[in-house]
């Protein structure tokens, strides 16, 4: 996530990740929620009176929270398709010991919680 004053980049524009563990789609979904919640906690809703202040102070408490969870799928989609491209052994090998290192229960990135809106 990218934020400069009232202006983010967030969603599908923001995660690098290709089709190897199917998640940008449910990242971007995920933005939408928790930018959501952080707004309505904010008292930034529907009819209220809205100040760049409010934004931009939403804005970087999103970019807190989600900052963490893109770069770890980030780099998990990245190994994951580094390891299918390379045609070298000793690289399989490494990315095979950096996923289990890093991401030892492979399907945890489906199982995110998003909290409540």
């Amino acid at each position: 996530m990218f934020c400069k004053g009232s202006v983010m980049v967030a969603g599908d524009a923001v995660h690098v990740m290709g089709p190897f563990i199917g998640q940008g789609g449910s990242a971007g979904l995920e933005d939408v929620v928790v930018l959501a919640r952080t707004m309505a906690q904010l008292g930034l809703k529907s009819g209220s009176k809205i100040t760049v202040h409010c934004v931009e102070q939403a804005y970087n408490q999103f970019v807190k929270q989600r900052r963490m969870r893109v770069v770890r799928l980030s780099l998990q989609t990245y190994l994951t398709g580094m390891l299918w491209t390379t045609t070298s052994l000793l690289r399989k090998i490494i990315y095979i010991m950096l996923l289990f290192l890093l991401f030892h229960n492979q399907t945890s990135q489906t199982t995110y919680d998003c909290g409540e809106l």
